[in-house]
């Protein structure tokens, strides 16, 4: 069964607010600042705040995206991406103009139709083999004297341990002793190694279903959210989309169309084909170190940011990584070991927390 989970984000009208901003957006239509009208249509995990832009009808009847982006954030890396993804094919929001030094940056405007938007009145298939396609594309780019991070064993390890710190202790309360540590640390070095040792390539980091832009009747989307590509494991972004936080899948379908996304990769040479079995294995595992990151991250935002909505998400991620530890257990007993403290020490306060949400 298909479960979506509400989107509850609101648009707001901003007046007085923006004055720099539409100052500059002014400049760049040349038209008078008092012309333009920012509407506030979504923020993020991240401090970026995105508004639609419109200028008086009767100078410009089309609308723009003015993503506002405080220097904190990649975006260095925003402008970057968005030219690689562009020149390799796969459709981006158009970069009208950026300032860097105000993080500033003018976008097409793509509209509303999220993937999480269009599954509740048009067919899941053609969606998802659509954004699998925009997905194997994305992994063919030629990445040759682009400069991107590399989602090595450091950075791994060091979103696995935002889970302990702020889901486990700040928001859990549990003291974690010796023994709970060292299961965590062989928990965490035994996914750390499978993710390392797949093979690696371009990886969005956040390619869910929020994030995808379907347009009209296509169904290859846009993609959005690409600041903090990396190179990394060649299935983490199959994750992102098939172990959906906001859309949950039972297993049967998700390995269906990560077999249409296989047969593509290899179609393209990219895998062997007697690969599918290690490539499944590779996908669970990314997913369980991309969830238990996730709780971590989850925990962050409500605690740090006071965005506290992301929170009833929760059970979602527990599913995924309870699955995740039953499935291999047995071939890694480190993955074992963790589910037996989770499941003991952690699971009855998750599921007595007033947060905590189950479909």
């Amino acid at each position: 069964m298909l479960r979506i989970y509400t989107d509850t984000k609101e648009k707001t009208l901003v007046f007085g607010e923006l004055e720099q901003e539409c100052a500059w957006v002014a400049r760049i239509l040349n038209c008078e600042a008092g012309a333009v009208t920012a509407e506030l249509i979504a923020g993020d995990a991240s401090p970026r705040k995105f508004y639609r832009i419109t200028a008086s009808p009767a100078l410009d009847v089309q609308t723009r995206i003015l993503m506002v982006s405080p220097a904190t954030e990649n975006n260095e890396r925003f402008v970057l991406v968005q030219d690689v993804l562009e020149r390799g094919g796969v459709r981006v929001p158009r970069l009208l103009r950026a300032d860097l030094g105000l993080g500033f940056f003018l976008l097409e405007d793509l509209g509303d139709v999220t993937l999480w938007t269009a599954l509740q009145h048009r067919h899941s298939e053609a969606l998802y083999r659509g954004a699998l396609d925009t997905l194997a594309t994305l992994r063919g780019l030629p990445l040759t004297g682009v400069d991107l991070p590399i989602y090595d064993a450091t950075e791994l390890q060091r979103e696995l341990d935002i889970c302990p710190e702020w889901f486990f202790s700040k928001v859990l309360g549990l003291t974690l002793d010796e023994t709970a540590l060292n299961t965590f640390r062989a928990f965490s070095e035994c996914l750390v190694a499978a993710s390392v040792s797949q093979p690696q390539g371009l990886v969005h980091r956040d390619f869910h279903s929020r994030n995808l832009m379907v347009l009209g009747s296509n169904v290859s989307p846009a993609v959005i959210d690409f600041q903090d590509a990396i190179i990394g494991p060649l299935t983490y972004d199959a994750v992102s989309l098939l172990k959906d936080v906001y859309i949950v899948w039972p297993r049967e379908r998700q390995l269906e169309w990560l077999a249409f996304y296989w047969e593509s990769l290899v179609s393209l040479d990219h895998l062997p084909a007697d690969s599918w079995a290690e490539f499944v294995r590779c996908y669970d595992l990314i997913g369980l170190q991309r969830h238990t990151k996730i709780l971590g991250v989850f925990s962050r935002l409500w605690l740090r940011d006071h965005k506290p909505s992301y929170m009833a998400d929760i059970s979602v991620v527990v599913g995924y990584i309870e699955e995740a530890c039953a499935l291999y257990a047995e071939a890694f007993p480190e993955i074992g070991e963790f589910w037996r403290w989770f499941e003991a020490y952690a699971l009855p306060q998750v599921t007595q927390a007033a947060w905590y949400k189950t479909a």
